[in-house]
């Protein structure tokens, strides 16, 4: 807070107080940093976006399960969608959001389907174009937060679209991005009602169960496919690696009495793994993004089909404070 000295002594006064508060603060911090990071791992970020930590082998003795490919035809069928605004209007924003659904079967991608674009418009009337009825304080969260709506009409559709694939008659294995635990996660409320035959499995990207080293850096020294099972209960957690020369990966398994050992199996011999990623979720989360050709073809639709009067536009942080082309 030097540069506050600076000011003009008659107006240095007005931020002392402040600058002795936060000066308190960034004492605080110090003490408990001291206590909760010093000599531990840590991960930096690269321009706010995560990183996926490598551990070299630690010599830990601790011994993972093997994953055993079960030779048994189960179809895992993989969910990913995407959320964008599309515009806003004085009275609320418009959305447009995709699912896409890929389908493995006995070790390769069979087939893939896309579900979209739905809009959904939200208003301070409710949400329309998606069955959801917000509390009026989750709906005024919506309106101001446009990353939570987003998140929010994602999830929303997802989850549909896996309560419906859960529903499916027949053994099948559902597969969907991102934790079955995650606090605002399209299952943070209740799972979808289990299906015969049906189990459902979350593939997490990140996790902070990727720091457990001892784990990790095991599962990285195997040269073949295993997992640690990481917690039981009703949805089992497990770190897992598919592929000798693959990335470990998080996986949260419920709706099904089979171990986790007999899940990871199936899903070996019935997926095909790049880099210990399954192709189904991938070509899931590909057919789900929207391009630039896309983005255009959503406003000229809703131009031409709502006739919106578009107002010419500008982009607001470059005008209000320049351009800074900064950057490591």
């Amino acid at each position: 807070m030097s540069n506050i000295l600076t000011l003009p002594d008659s107006d240095a006064s007005l931020l002392e107080k402040l600058a002795e508060e936060f000066r308190l603060g960034f004492e605080e911090f110090v003490d408990s940093a001291e206590k909760e990071l010093s000599g531990k791992h840590f991960v930096f970020s690269r321009y706010g976006k995560e990183l996926y930590p490598y551990f070299e082998s630690s010599g830990a003795t601790s011994a993972p399960g093997c994953i055993i490919p079960i030779k048994e035809g189960r179809p895992v069928v993989s969910v990913d969608s995407t959320c964008v605004l599309v515009g806003e209007s004085p009275d609320g924003s418009l959305y447009a959001s995709r699912a896409a659904v890929g389908i493995s079967h006995a070790g390769a991608l069979k087939r893939f389907m896309r579900l979209g674009p739905l809009f959904v418009y939200i208003s301070e009337h409710g949400v329309s174009g998606i069955r959801a009825d917000p509390s009026p304080v989750e709906l005024d969260l919506l309106l101001s937060d446009h990353a939570v709506a987003e998140r929010f009409v994602r999830n929303t559709i997802e989850r549909r679209v896996v309560e419906s694939l859960m529903r499916t008659e027949g053994e099948v294995i559902v597969m969907a991005d991102g934790s079955l635990k995650h606090p605002f996660g399209q299952f943070s409320v209740s799972l979808p009602a289990r299906s015969s035959g049906g189990c459902l499995v979350g593939f997490s990207k990140s996790s902070n169960l990727i720091f457990s080293e001892r784990e990790v850096s095991s599962l990285s020294a195997s040269q073949f496919p295993a997992y640690f099972q990481m917690d039981d209960g009703d949805v089992k957690t497990v770190l897992a690696k598919f592929s000798s020369n693959g990335l470990v990966f998080r996986l949260d398994i419920a709706n099904t009495d089979e171990p986790p050992g007999v899940v990871l199996g199936r899903i070996l011999w019935n997926d095909s793994f790049s880099a210990g990623y399954p192709e189904s979720l991938k070509v899931a989360h590909h057919l789900s993004v929207f391009t630039k050709a896309d983005d255009q073809a959503l406003k000229a639709f809703v131009t031409g089909r709502f006739r919106v009067r578009r107002l010419s536009t500008v982009m607001l942080r470059s005008v209000a404070l320049g351009c800074f082309r900064g950057g490591a």
